[in-house]
């Protein structure tokens, strides 16, 4: 079987980042491809129900393709484009859209750090051997509005965000933007972080 393979030819250390990341807390994760012309959006599940993903300038071997987040990132490591088998069964459901997200507001990285660290200290107190509770990750802890709608971000939102990496550091380049742009589409939220985006589904199907 040909194995399916990312051809890169800018942006693989953030992507490398996040996908060692998202090995690190489910080394069960899948990725998803989705080309745009000379860019594949790179998808990564989570243990947290929501979807996280980063934009790369290059080509995908195909369109929707799925593959092990761990073998993507051992590809990465070595440089190589090759992957390994498709792993498409894998995959929750559905990707979000590409278009028509609309935007509602932007957030300070701040007020996603303190929440996650209220979340964290919560989880603390009151996880079991699965891990948080899932009322902390399901409660809201922003209601963002704007002329487009409003949308509810749960916990698990957060906890993505910060646990993935995708916000800045004190320590981040100036030039780094330092808020969060929330968007909605249909029953999709989403999340565009300095260094990757998160998506969540309002339905009962949760991808």
């Amino acid at each position: 079987m040909t194995p399916e393979s990312l051809r890169i030819l800018d942006g693989a250390p953030g992507l490398q980042s996040l996908i060692g990341r998202a090995t690190g807390l489910d080394a069960s994760a899948s990725v998803r491809f989705r080309q745009l012309d000379r860019h594949v959006d790179v998808f990564v599940t989570t243990p947290f129900q929501v979807v996280a993903s980063r934009r790369v300038e290059g080509e995908a071997s195909r369109d929707g393709a799925v593959v092990s987040a761990v073998e993507l990132l051992d590809a990465l490591r070595a440089g190589t484009p090759a992957i390994g088998p498709a792993r498409d069964p894998n995959w929750p459901g559905a990707l979000p859209p590409a278009t028509g997200f609309r935007l509602l507001d932007e957030i300070p990285v701040d007020v996603v750090r303190d929440l996650s660290d209220q979340g964290q200290s919560l989880a603390r107190q009151f996880s079991g051997p699965l891990g948080p509770p899932a009322s902390l990750l399901d409660q809201t802890v922003l209601t963002v509005s704007g002329d487009a709608g409003t949308a509810e971000i749960p916990m698990r939102m957060i906890f993505t965000c910060t646990s993935l990496g995708l916000i800045p550091g004190f320590a981040a380049p100036i030039e780094v933007p330092r808020h969060l742009r929330v968007s909605s589409a249909g029953r999709w939220v989403r999340i565009d972080a300095p260094f990757g985006t998160v998506y969540r589904s309002t339905s009962l199907s949760l991808f």
